[in-house]
């Protein structure tokens, strides 16, 4: 009795770690997530485009869009702030996770191994709750 308990509780076991560990299956296709992140009273949204084939992660976009301007933010987007050097230099340093998220994500294939860059935390807010909306229209139920 105490073996056959013990058997079916291994079995079960077995079937939960495996249920736990199982990874999701990306549908291929174009998807599109956009968000505010915790920044709900300002007005800009990351914008991010994943490209799915094969199940795996074929190409990543992302920007970050300012509403009111209806304007992308880029490398010169600190001209906006020319006597506030704090914003200028946030600015720049915010550019840089534009541009190395998408990478990462494109490398590590899993959203919660995108790192954030230092002095860009901003950025990586935005990309990491665009991309998750992307990739849980793609398929993906467990990004957290």
């Amino acid at each position: 009795m105490f073996m056959k308990k013990n058997l079916i509780l291994f079995a079960l076991l077995g079937l939960s770690l495996g249920t736990f560990c199982q990874t999701n299956t990306l549908n291929n296709g174009t998807y599109e997530g956009r968000s505010c992140s915790i920044y709900g009273n300002e007005p800009y949204k990351g914008v991010t485009i994943i490209t799915i084939k094969n199940g795996k992660i074929q190409q990543v976009t992302f920007n970050i869009l300012d509403t009111l301007k209806n304007e992308l933010f880029d490398k010169n987007y600190s001209s906006h702030f020319p006597a506030e050097p704090l914003y200028q230099k946030q600015c720049i340093e915010d550019w840089k996770g534009v541009l190395l998220y998408p990478a990462q994500l494109l490398k590590k294939q899993d959203i919660r191994s995108v790192d954030a860059v230092t002095g860009a935390t901003w950025s990586h807010n935005l990309f990491v709750s665009s991309a998750t909306i992307a990739l849980n229209k793609a398929g993906l139920s467990n990004s957290k």
